[in-house]
């Protein structure tokens, strides 16, 4: 860099700064995605493999090995979806069964599971028929592997698209960086040499909540402010694009699981017409969430949400909606317990308010092994659980954003759904009450000013 101009120095330095931030950024988004995309294959292809390796292992199951039987994995089948494939291999490394539209490969790893009853389970993501296979190879006895494979064609191509709009995203971002860099450093004199080192010592130590010192009355304070604009907007996208991924898994997720039950329940057929007509309304419901929810992300993401208007609710047809759907999901029991004249009404936005709600019922679920509660009242919803209940000093921290409990950090979840419950209260100048039921668990109680 010695030797070259000082408008160079600065705009190779800008340029870095922003290049490194956003493909760091970048990576850190695509391997966060990535895995947690992997993650929820591979759990959802553990929950199948258990029911039709158990009843392989089982006596009928073994005389596959020896016999042709029919339909040797009885009601293991039943946990299999349509986008599965599932076959036996023996030792030999034929296979005796299959079950889907193509054939896995049957590799050197598979086997060495079939010949070894100790081997251990193999994952791995192999091609057949032209799409990739996200697979899990695991032991029978005494002889012989299961395979389950999920088509993971869709994940593949999502995660090529995120990595196009990244790649697109972040060539914008250095090329107007390097223009601006350009532009400025044209005019500059001697001091900005002060302000290209101190840029280049943030570059090196991506030390981006640092910030520049604006030089008082000289040209070059402008450049030295938008230097410092600059950081502020890299630290604010990087936690933009952090809470985006936190959001969007913790919203999409409740929604994408009622549509998977209600598509499962009218492929299984023998339905009757108003099931069929509930399941598909419900379907349609979750879908026009999905979109409202994508579109209200995408607001977040660039600092543009919308507000959502006011309009006069039925606090008891709220909370029985939020209850079938959970019942729905769930197969659980969410009663509802209406105020004694019948009626509660308030004035709050619609879909705002049946997240709250609904995140309230999710986590009294999680929590809970019983029934669980909706009580209308005429200031506001109380949710009782019969769950484990919640420690003093958590009570206080339950509604931070990300923060959870000792208790439960191994259960599914991001710890934004209180988070959301507490700025839909304050959104609507209510308050959001945590306390200990007298028969054990707990209730959070929404009290609205404005009902009535």
């Amino acid at each position: 860099m010695r030797g070259r101009p000082l408008s160079v120095r600065l705009l190779v330095a800008m340029v870095a700064v922003v290049l490194a931030t956003t493909v760091g950024v970048a990576a850190a988004i695509l391997v966060t995605t990535a895995r947690q995309l992997d993650a929820e294959v591979d759990r959802g292809l553990d929950s199948r493999v258990v029911a039709v390796s158990e009843s392989l292992n089982a006596p009928r199951g073994r005389d596959l090995f020896g016999r042709r039987v029919r339909n040797p994995l009885g009601e293991a089948l039943m946990p299999l979806r349509f986008d599965t494939v599932a076959q036996v291999v023996a030792p030999d490394g034929s296979v005796l069964l299959g079950l889907g539209e193509v054939d896995l490969p049957v590799t050197d790893d598979v086997l060495r599971t079939a010949r070894d009853p100790s081997s251990p389970v193999r994952r791995s993501t192999v091609e057949a028929d032209g799409r990739p296979y996200r697979t899990i190879t695991v032991p029978l006895l005494p002889s012989g592997a299961l395979q389950l494979g999920r088509d993971v064609s869709d994940i593949e191509a999502a995660k090529q698209a995120i990595v196009r709009w990244l790649v697109a995203i972040g060539t914008a971002a250095v090329l107007v960086a390097a223009a601006v860099a350009w532009l400025v450093a044209r005019g500059l004199a001697r001091p900005i040499r002060t302000l290209a080192r101190t840029t280049e010592d943030i570059a090196r130590s991506r030390d981006f909540d640092a910030s520049v010192a604006v030089p008082p009355e000289h040209e070059v304070a402008q450049l030295a402010g938008g230097v410092n604009t600059l950081l502020a907007a890299i630290r604010e996208g990087r936690d933009r694009q952090t809470r985006l991924v936190q959001d969007a898994s913790h919203e999409l997720r409740t929604p994408l699981t009622s549509i998977r039950a209600n598509a499962d329940l009218l492929a299984r057929g023998g339905l009757d017409p108003a099931t069929t007509g509930a399941a598909i309304a419900d379907i349609r419901a979750e879908v026009e969430a999905l979109s409202r929810l994508s579109a209200e992300l995408v607001e977040l993401a660039t600092d543009a949400r919308g507000a959502e208007d006011p309009v006069d609710l039925d606090l008891v047809e709220l909370a029985r909606d939020v209850a079938e759907r959970a019942q729905r999901r769930t197969g659980r029991t969410v009663r509802v317990v209406p105020p004694p004249d019948g009626s509660a009404r308030a004035v709050l936005r619609p879909q705002q308010a049946d997240r709250a709600v609904g995140n309230l019922v999710d986590n009294a679920l999680k929590f809970s092994q019983g029934d669980v509660d909706v009580v209308v009242r005429a200031d506001g919803i109380e949710v009782r659980d019969r769950g484990p209940g919640i420690a003093d000093a958590d009570k206080a921290r339950v509604f931070d954003r990300f923060w959870r409990a000792d208790a439960s950090r191994s259960l599914p979840g991001s710890g934004l759904g209180l988070a959301i419950v507490k700025q839909f209260a304050d959104d609507h100048d209510a308050t959001v009450e945590v306390d200990d039921n007298p028969g054990g668990g707990t209730t959070v109680a929404i009290r609205l000013p404005s009902a009535r």
